[in-house]
C-alpha cells in the first residue's frame, strides 16, 4: 500500500478565464451600436439661392427638392405622392423630430410648398432652407 505524502502536492498552472470579460465587452459593444444615432442625408446637394440670414438647426428629417421636382430622402428620390409614408415611418421612429426642406433654386415653389403643407398636416415642425 503506497502512501501519499502531504508535502508532495502537485502544482497546477493557473489560467485566467477570459470568457466573462469578453461577455462584458460584447454587451458594451452592442449597447453602443444600438444607442448610436445615425446621420441621415437627403442624397443630393441642390444648388441653393443666397440667404440674407441663416440659423443653425438640427433636423431629424432632412429632405431635398431638386430642379426636376424629385424629393430626396436618405439618398433616394421619391415622387411627391410617395413621400407621406416615408415621413410617417421616420416620425414614428422619432416623434419629436423636426424637419428641414432644402429646395433647389430651380425647383417649383409649388412642390416645396406642398411638401411643407404635408409636414404641417402631420404636425412636424418644418423649415425651408436655402443654406
Amino acid at each position: 500500500m503506497a502512501r501519499r505524502s502531504r508535502t508532495s502536492v502537485q502544482e497546477e498552472d493557473t489560467e485566467l478565464n477570459m470568457t466573462p470579460m469578453l461577455d462584458v465587452v460584447f454587451i458594451l459593444l452592442i449597447f453602443f451600436i444600438v444607442t448610436s444615432v445615425f446621420v441621415k442625408t437627403p442624397g443630393i446637394d441642390p444648388f441653393k439661392p443666397e440667404a440674407n440670414t441663416a440659423q443653425d438647426w438640427d433636423p431629424g428629417i432632412l429632405m431635398a427638392v431638386n430642379a426636376e421636382n424629385e424629393v430626396w430622402i436618405d439618398k433616394r428620390p421619391y415622387a411627391l405622392d410617395e413621400v407621406r409614408p416615408i415621413i410617417t415611418a421616420m416620425r414614428d421612429e422619432n416623434p419629436k423630430a423636426q424637419a428641414i426642406i432644402i429646395g433647389d433654386k430651380d425647383a417649383d415653389v409649388g412642390t416645396v410648398m406642398t411638401l411643407q403643407e404635408m409636414m404641417q398636416d402631420m404636425n412636424i415642425v418644418t423649415r425651408v432652407s436655402t443654406k
